[in-house]
């Protein structure tokens, strides 16, 4: 039997039978009245995740909000009808198994505005066994379990601001030291846990091996196929207090006074004691800090700049490093909460000590991707020697943009790389330059500065040092939201919805493209790069109206990776001569997609002609996500081919 609460039992009487027999002003019939006008109902399938074949006994609730609005509605051999539902509302649909034959499962979606006597299909709900997953993490230090721990998983299919209430949550076995989560056998799940204990925006541990890592949360990918796991974890280093007493010296051990320390480009707070002959300076180390001390005169001697950085090491070391000074050399002692060094500038003799790179940035700075260099002696530099660059990035010059170009109307100059305006400062008694791009570095790329030349300000000689370069990347804003409505279809041949998209060339010949088949491609913005997964399994084409059955499955994100190619896009007539001038990204001409740098695409393995009022022509798909915060969707989409 299939029960439905009473408010649809009782509406199903009046509607069926009309012989409720009320006064005319009953609020309460003209409510039921009021509901049966504007529900609708749907039906589906409920199948199990391994075979796909109907699910012979599930049980399921329906509920809009917090209101349950069908209950215990018992589905037998899979098929199920649900009537008495509002139209065009969002609806949570729980199945659960009344035998444990299988894990509760819950479907967001959403009812059509159809009539009171259409049934909208919304196709195969897949349900799965259960397994119990079980995962053990211990810290390095310890040797102990790691305890503090929660693993949260999301199997609901759809999105809905109240997935929380559905997220499967582990447990924690004192005696044996392991987690346990239950999760859906057959359905791909991915386990999750916050590592940020203090809520600093910080991991307080990190795992050994980094593919377990995904930001702040401790990640296993495709858990419901990992009975066990054993994850070893070592705690981040926490800042504590550190006295340097420094020995700044010249060649004959003698000390040289009136000294000034810097952090990058902030005055370091040092006292000089003088029964020691020793510069104290107080700080906090993490991993690692680096002090300069820009070139400088004592005693009417020149010195070069120098450096001495310190890193913590695993075992409870500190690693030394000097630069520009006579002792230059690399060595370990004892953690200690006083240490005491000795830096030795060397002199500069104007005619023979040449220009060096004492110290460069091994990466860009996270917030204005800018470049830092410093230097033995103190430089000016030109900008216009100064460049910033991507080589995967191009530029597309027209034949009629300029008369003294040297490119004819009718063809376009498409040539690679890209370079990016800079500016620059320089300080620390200019002897360190820091270049910085004019605007935001936007698009996730391989980008290199290359300082060409600079010149020394004492000798006013140029010249180019070695170096001071840096290839770095940007990497992708994983904050950015991506929906599944993000992807397209197009098959590139220079129409969409059987239109020219670029009527003529640039000489002002008209285009005579027309809207041939071509072979259909995917395409990925790059905010795709929030995600961890997404698959796609191909279910059916409509190729000029006529459906057929194909499928394949893409799986165009694996563990944060994605598998698509990166192209560019340029819109060019499809008579437009072009020339290509070391070029090292495709770039993609007759497609409708917004023109870009970079977006990613992905072969459908179709070949079809544009999506028009008269044709259609489309791919459907199951998709299945899962963002690198962890939130997880399925469902199907059709896409039409542009």
């Amino acid at each position: 039997m299939k029960y439905l609460n009473l408010a649809t039992s009782l509406l199903a009487v009046v509607l069926l039978n009309g012989c409720l027999e009320v006064e005319d002003n009953s609020s309460d019939v003209k409510a039921l009245l009021d509901q049966a006008e504007n529900s609708v109902s749907i039906k589906g399938v409920v199948v199990d995740a391994l075979d796909f074949k109907p699910i012979g006994n599930a049980i399921i609730t329906v509920k809009v909000g917090s209101k349950d609005v069908i209950s215990n509605f018992e589905v037998t051999d899979g098929d199920f009808e649900l009537t008495g539902l509002p139209r065009s509302s969002d609806i949570d649909i729980i199945i659960s198994s009344p035998d444990d034959k299988f894990l509760s499962r819950t479907f967001f979606t959403q009812t059509a505005f159809g009539s009171k006597d259409s049934i909208e299909d919304v196709g195969n709900f897949a349900v799965s066994e259960s397994v119990d997953v079980e995962i053990s993490v211990i810290d390095n230090e310890t040797g102990n379990a790691l305890s503090t721990l929660e693993f949260i998983a999301y199997s609901h299919s759809g999105t809905n601001s109240s997935a929380y209430k559905y997220q499967h949550v582990s447990s924690f076995n004192v005696e044996t030291g392991i987690y346990t989560i239950t999760l859906p056998k057959f359905i791909n799940t991915s386990i999750s846990a916050n590592l940020d204990f203090d809520k600093d925006g910080e991991a307080d541990y990190v795992p050994e091996l980094t593919n377990f890592l995904h930001g702040r949360n401790l990640y296993i990918g495709s858990a419901n196929t990992k009975e066990f796991s054993r994850i070893h974890m070592n705690e981040v280093p926490v800042a504590s207090d550190l006295e340097i007493r420094l020995s700044l010296v010249d060649e004959a051990a003698e000390p040289l006074l009136g000294a000034t320390f810097y952090l990058e480009d902030s005055v370091v707070d040092s006292t000089y004691d003088e029964s020691t002959s020793q510069y104290v300076i107080t700080t906090q180390i993490k991993d690692t800090v680096s002090f300069q001390l820009p070139a400088f005169t004592s005693n009417e001697v020149k010195y070069q700049s120098s450096s001495f950085t310190i890193r913590k090491l695993a075992e409870g070391n500190l690693s030394i490093l000097k630069n520009g000074s006579s002792n230059n050399c690399c060595f370990v002692i004892p953690s200690a909460a006083v240490i005491d060094l000795a830096l030795a500038p060397q002199v500069i003799l104007e005619s023979e000590t040449p220009l060096e790179v004492v110290l460069a940035a091994t990466e860009v700075n996270s917030v204005d991707s800018s470049f830092s260099v410093f230097y033995s002696q103190a430089i000016t530099v030109e900008l216009e020697n100064i460049s910033l660059t991507n080589d995967q990035g191009f530029t597309v010059l027209m034949g009629n943009a300029d008369a003294n170009d040297h490119v004819s109307e009718g063809t376009t100059l498409i040539t690679g790389g890209l370079s990016f305006p800079v500016t620059f400062t320089l300080s620390l008694n200019d002897t360190r330059l820091t270049v910085m791009p004019v605007s935001p570095l936007t698009t996730p790329d391989s980008y290199r500065y290359d300082i060409q030349s600079v010149t020394n300000k004492a000798t006013l000689e140029r010249a180019d040092i070695y170096n001071d370069q840096l290839t770095f990347e940007i990497n992708s804003n994983t904050d950015e939201v991506f929906t599944i409505a993000d992807i397209k279809l197009d098959n590139g041949n220079y129409t969409t919805n059987g239109s020219v998209i670029t009527s003529s060339n640039s000489a002002g010949d008209t285009s005579s493209s027309y809207n041939w088949n071509d072979s259909v491609y995917l395409y990925f913005p790059l905010n795709i790069n929030a995600l961890e997964k997404l698959t796609l399994r191909k279910t059916s084409v409509i190729n000029d109206g006529t459906s057929s059955v194909s499928s394949n499955d893409f799986h165009v994100v694996s563990d944060g990776r994605i598998n698509a190619t990166a192209v560019g896009i340029a819109k060019l007539a499809a008579n437009e001569s072009v020339t290509h001038r070391t070029i090292n990204r495709s770039v993609i001409l007759g497609s409708d997609q917004t023109e870009t740098q970079k977006v990613y695409r992905l072969h459908t393995g179709e070949y079809l002609s544009d999506n028009t009022g008269s044709e259609s022509n489309s791919i459907s798909f199951e998709y299945s996500l899962e963002t690198k915060a962890g939130e997880v969707a399925t469902g199907n989409i059709t896409i039409p081919v542009q």
